[in-house]
């Protein structure tokens, strides 16, 4: 009887480590901040753990990565009441080799970087700073936040990749909505 124990609870104290080390490694929003002022919200926040070794390889390859990132600004009431929803937009970022050029072309919206290397790559997928348009006036001494969150966008996949991630874990790259306050005037 001993014999099946010992090993069951070993490999039972492995599975655990393992997963927590993986669980340490989720994607998610962190430092998030900004400010508002007007009819305008400028939020900035970083995407952490968003590449993991297999998506750095397959980027280094020219397959093309996209994130979709959903912002919304609100104003924070009192309990038992509801926020208002001062702004609500999604963002669209990409980033592909170019074996040619032997550049990383990272596409922010219409606008195109043309970076040197992975880490610049990399970087500029995961640290943002946006602008948002807010459909009324900020008022003074009033609470607001903004809520991130990041899903990895599978549609701009070729076909064979995007059907082969749907059975594989690495490629899971999707964040919960995370909280930041705003600075108000």
């Amino acid at each position: 009887m001993r014999r099946f124990i010992v090993p069951f609870a070993l490999l039972a104290l492995l599975v655990a480590a393992s997963g927590n080390a993986e669980s340490n490694k989720k994607p998610q929003i962190a430092d998030i901040g900004g400010q508002v002022r007007g009819r305008e919200a400028r939020v900035n926040f970083t995407l952490q753990n968003a590449f993991n070794p297999e998506m750095v390889e397959a980027l280094k390859s020219g397959i093309e990565i996209s994130f979709k990132t959903e912002v919304r600004v609100e104003r924070v009431h009192r309990k038992f009441f509801f926020n208002t929803v001062m702004a609500e937009r999604t963002f669209s970022r990409s980033v592909r080799y170019d074996a040619i050029s032997r550049v990383y072309r990272l596409n922010k919206g219409g606008k195109e970087e043309h970076l040197p290397d992975i880490n610049a790559a990399i970087s500029g997928m995961t640290r943002y700073e946006l602008s948002l348009p807010l459909f009324i006036d900020v008022e003074r001494g009033k609470k607001y936040r903004a809520l991130v969150k990041t899903r990895l966008d599978r549609v701009g996949l070729s076909e064979p990749l995007r059907s082969f991630l749907l059975f594989s874990s690495y490629w899971d790259v999707e964040t919960g909505w995370a909280k930041g306050d705003l600075v108000a005037p």
